[in-house]
């Protein structure tokens, strides 16, 4: 297996009103960057141009957790579908708030590319991504570039593979301290139908092989793991979850250090939940996805 996709390069919680869920996540303890407003190139080979829509971004060691809403409906309105491409929110908002975008990080697209390939699928070409961050030195252009596959391939995400090209521009240590101790997206859970099928589609994403698992398959990326489950399966993962939809993103595992996690939930009054040795904030409380804490170093 090759090792071009060995991280998440970022989730992304999809909702009406963004503020109100960046509120959310503050007292759970993550610490966001300003609003920052995504451009993609509209036509082939086009300059990329704003959408419409804004993030906010919780910034860990080599992943990040993103708020994502319309942030100007009228340049959101005027954008077409096919001009959306896979970063058109509306659909998936329509089926429930909560966790939509699922991104795998590449070191080397190509190589990724020419591997999917060779797998006999279909990826896209690959397209660049930019929004502007701030620095220390004041506002920056980040840069990335993507790609995604045939529309309907992955109706549990927005999935996407991007490779950073300014990494350092994302991933400021200044954003890093979390006061519930966050170090590092490890984990997303992905509830389907047709479990061993979707755990197959992303080992040929991902380039690494399907494992069993407790209660789901997993595929273990080296830094970051996707669990794919059924129905049954998440109820033993995350107690009392009930699915909105099928497919979905049920959940996120963020590594910490515990004790200063439940610590600081305890704290601030916020209730969790023990699931063998990890914290469980259940969806209800978390804008309509679990969120888990591990802790650092170990592998579930």
């Amino acid at each position: 297996m090759t090792n071009d996709v060995d991280v998440l390069h970022h989730l992304g919680l999809i909702m009406r009103d963004m503020a109100a869920t960046v509120a959310v996540y503050e007292r759970l303890g993550f610490t966001f960057t300003p609003v920052s407003m995504p451009r993609i190139p509209l036509t082939p080979s086009g300059t990329p141009e704003q959408l419409g829509v804004g993030n906010r971004c919780a910034i860990f060691k080599n992943n990040y957790l993103e708020m994502l809403g319309v942030i100007d409906p009228a340049r959101w309105s005027s954008i077409t579908k096919a001009q959306r491409g896979p970063y058109d929110i509306d659909p998936p908002m329509a089926r429930y708030e909560g966790l939509h975008v699922l991104h795998l990080a590449s070191n080397d697209l190509e190589a990724t590319r020419t591997r999917l390939q060779r797998q006999g699928l279909e990826p896209s070409p690959i397209h660049p991504f930019q929004r502007m961050v701030d620095t220390p030195d004041g506002p920056q252009m980040m840069q990335a570039r993507t790609l995604s596959m045939p529309r309907g391939s992955d109706p549990e995400a927005l999935l996407q593979i991007a490779q950073h090209m300014t990494p350092d521009l994302v991933l400021q240590p200044r954003s890093m301290n979390h006061p519930n101790g966050a170090l590092s997206l490890t984990e997303v859970i992905v509830c389907v139908e047709d479990v061993k099928a979707v755990a197959d589609k992303y080992a040929a994403y991902s380039g690494h092989p399907v494992c069993d698992g407790v209660d789901a398959l997993v595929i273990d990326m080296g830094q970051s793991r996707v669990l794919v489950t059924d129905a049954e399966g998440l109820g033993a993962i995350l107690p009392g979850e009930v699915p909105p939809a099928m497919p979905f993103l049920a959940g996120f595992t963020v590594s910490a250090d515990l004790k200063r996690t439940a610590d600081y939930l305890l704290g601030e009054g916020i209730a969790f939940e023990l699931v063998g040795p990890r914290l469980m904030i259940p969806a209800r409380d978390a804008c309509g996805t679990a969120v888990l804490f591990e802790e650092a170093g170990e592998v579930r």
